[in-house]
């Protein structure tokens, strides 16, 4: 039975008004098969050496998805899929770090979804961001892998100081950092919500009432990335950003 999912994304990245070169990347697909892979990752270890890592990982995933010769057949299949072609890439980027000493240290976070018909799974890796769209609000369905939300968790510090804390930027979990790599893999009930996908460089530069209005809207997706763009611009640009937004068909 086709699992064809009628829909349309548009991507967008910027490097932002501070940082010199955009470590960020994102891309997405449709296979043969009809499914849809969205990816977002944003690279750290500075210049090249971030930018190898967000590359490295974002290629290596949308290629597997592609070459798939056969239909999922079951959900275990899938989420064996997902964790085998993000730790490939974990393993190019590590390698890559031990092998040239210039980029040593580099790692990217990952947030990623894959909609199999009313299926959607989600990967994540790191604190870039994966949000539906449900009852006009932009609901965050991926969990932060910082210090300071484990900070939060444990109740040692308030969710209020979450955007001032210094240790705000500290990740706990990075693809590429370590031989060894912990994925956050969900499976959700898709019922055709607007996803959007996003590095922190958004998020923290755009409030979400702001995003939510724009993403919620009627204007044209590459329209409502690029003033998402350019609302992270006028905030200031602090980061790199990097998003993707999906739409299915009605």
């Amino acid at each position: 039975m086709s699992q064809y999912l009628s829909g349309n994304y548009f991507c967008l990245s910027d490097k932002g008004k501070v940082r010199k070169v955009n470590e960020d990347c994102v891309d997405a697909a449709i296979n043969p098969y009809g499914n849809v892979l969205l990816v977002v990752a944003d690279g750290m270890g500075g210049e090249n050496k971030g930018e190898y890592a967000s590359a490295t990982l974002v290629k290596t995933i949308i290629n597997s998805f592609l070459s798939l010769d056969k239909e999922f057949k079951k959900d275990g299949a899938v989420k064996k899929w997902i964790y085998k072609t993000i730790k490939a890439a974990n393993d190019k980027i590590y390698q890559k770090a031990q092998k040239d000493e210039e980029y040593k240290g580099m790692g990217t976070t990952l947030s990623m979804c894959l909609i199999i018909k009313d299926a959607l799974y989600t990967a994540q890796v790191g604190d870039s961001r994966i949000y539906l769209l449900k009852d006009k609000n932009l609901e965050q369905i991926s969990v932060d892998q910082t210090y300071v939300n484990y900070l939060i968790n444990t109740k040692k510090v308030e969710p209020s100081v979450a955007n001032i804390h210094p240790d705000r930027h500290k990740l706990t979990n990075a693809v590429g950092t370590k031989a060894i790599l912990n994925v956050d893999i969900q499976e959700y009930q898709y019922n055709k919500e607007r996803v959007l996908l996003c590095t922190d460089g958004l998020y923290n530069n755009v409030p979400l009432k702001d995003m939510t209005s724009i993403v919620k809207g009627n204007d044209s997706l590459d329209k409502k990335c690029a003033q998402l763009i350019a609302f992270g611009n006028a905030n200031g640009g602090t980061d790199n950003m990097a998003l993707i937004i999906w739409e299915s068909d009605n």
